[in-house]
């Protein structure tokens, strides 16, 4: 499939560029039934023949980016490409998510666990166990100190699903502890598409659940306890204990108090054992420190629906509109200074971003990510200074920025990823639950490996303008500032 790609984009080349495969074998010394074969997806181009064919057929620097990145492809892992799809979805699932109010509400429950349960401790089939999880659930939110722990795999469908409507019907006051098993098999340097799965069924939880979802991992090679164990999970509330089956379809009730202290005894003492898997903080100097901490020497790696200006922002710029009564000034305003200088110097400036946001930008002045309360609006000239800069910058490959297609990322939400320092998560005034306003960190390798990957390989996508179109663009929308 990957050759087929390469050897598909190479053929659109040729009929774009009016040049035969006769006439590029000869400029280019491959043999011409070599090239055919390439064309039609049998072999793969040697690697030092690919200078000449960027070359004879004088592509432009968005051409030869496109045709590299799908040359590359033809050598890259599954796993690798698998990875970026997962997220992808993740993404664009989360850009269509509907934080409207419920049509309606549970408003009471027709049993309660006493009576729904009555003697029984075993239940089979999801018509059962599903109704259980859900009543000792909703038994457990009427305390005031509700609770729960669970270890219960989060790619288990149900249990997700009823955290996540619960935080969407603004129903759900629980601190929820979560132990997962991260998968530790496969070679050091692969993306462990288990353990990624994990993390993208759980992240719109910890985004809507406004700090009150904490969810811990360590790493599992010996699986086979959990085949001679017939209920290998479980989940504690204050009155009782849920012990689940792998598949989630059968389920045992303990309600005896030695039974719950000792299942949440032996929480507890599994939690010490494990990572936190993320990190929240709603500070924001921690939250500008955070998006420091995600740089590295790789560079800077941004996708939000407003492109960052980070670069082009000097002293001046930001003793000017960072507000002066702030009681946190001096201290934001130093780590912004530090920030920025950072940012003006990395050797990779990556700004991914849509249409709309540039637009809205046009229009206000306001930045997604720095509340006006924080940083004062930008007059229209400076906008389109700003807009012209970025673009400039753009076309002479000192920033790769590119306008994303709608839906590819969520309007309310930035991440900056690195190889190695970490995955930041914020979001941003758009956000529609302001008083959940945090920022997300993940450190796990696998992950920040999966992220990063993807963000890094969206200038080549389909879901991005080339180079050239981006900087048209800006310069187009910041002609109308203000206007």
């Amino acid at each position: 499939m990957t050759t087929r790609r390469f050897s598909g984009y190479l053929r659109e080349l040729l009929e774009q560029k009016g040049m035969t495969v006769s006439g590029l074998a000869r400029l280019t010394g491959v043999e011409r039934t070599a090239l055919s074969k390439v064309l039609a997806g049998q072999r793969v181009l040697p690697y030092g023949a690919l200078d000449g064919l960027i070359y004879h057929l004088r592509l432009t620097p968005d051409e030869e980016e496109r045709l590299r990145e799908s040359y590359d492809a033809q050598f890259e892992k599954e796993g690798v490409r698998r990875s970026r799809a997962m997220v992808g979805k993740l993404f664009s699932d989360l850009a269509e998510l509907d934080f409207a109010p419920p049509a309606f509400e549970e408003s009471r429950l027709l049993l309660d666990l006493e009576g729904y349960a009555g003697q029984r401790s075993i239940f089979s089939g999801t018509t059962n166990v599903q109704p259980l999880l859900r009543m000792v659930l909703s038994q457990e939110l009427t305390r005031p100190d509700a609770r729960v722990e669970l270890t219960v795999p989060p790619t288990g469908a149900f249990l997700a699903g009823e955290l996540l409507r619960r935080y969407l019907d603004g129903r759900m006051g629980a601190e929820v502890s979560q132990i997962i098993a991260f998968d530790a098999s496969g070679a050091a340097e692969d993306i462990n598409l288990h353990n990624l799965g994990c993390f993208c069924s759980i992240f719109p939880i910890c985004l809507l659940s406004k700090r009150h979802y904490h969810p811990y991992y360590y790493y599992d090679n010996t699986l086979a306890a959990r085949y001679t164990d017939p209920f290998p999970y479980f989940l504690v509330t204050h009155g009782c204990v849920v012990c689940l089956s792998e598949s989630g379809s059968q389920a045992m009730l303990l309600r005896g108090e030695d039974q719950v202290e000792g299942y949440h005894r032996h929480f507890q003492t599994l939690l010490e054992r494990c990572h936190p898997l993320i990190q929240y903080t709603a500070d924001p100097v921690e939250i500008l420190e955070s998006y420091d901490r995600c740089t590295d020497g790789d560079g800077f790696y941004m996708v939000m629906d407003q492109p960052c200006f980070g670069r082009l922002y000097d002293e001046a710029t930001i003793a000017r509109y960072l507000r002066p009564e702030l009681p946190f000034h001096d201290r934001l305003e130093e780590v912004a200074r530090k920030r920025f200088g950072r940012l003006r110097s990395v050797e990779r400036f990556y700004t991914l971003f849509t249409r709309s946001g540039v637009e809205r930008f046009c229009q206000t002045g306001s930045l997604d990510d720095f509340p006006v309360a924080f940083v004062a609006p930008f007059p229209p000239e400076v906008r389109r200074q700003l807009l012209s800069a970025l673009a400039g910058r753009i076309r002479n490959g000192d920033v790769t920025g590119r306008i994303l297609s709608p839906g590819t990322f969520p309007d309310y939400l930035s991440m900056t990823t690195s190889q190695r320092s970490g995955v930041g998560f914020f979001t941003t005034e758009r956000f529609p639950l302001q008083d959940g306003f945090c920022s997300v960190q993940v450190k796990e390798p696998d992950l920040c490996r999966a992220f990063h990957g993807w963000l890094a390989h969206l200038p080549v996508s389909a879901q991005a303008l080339s180079a050239a179109e981006t900087a048209e663009a800006l310069e187009t929308l910041g002609r109308t500032c203000g206007i």
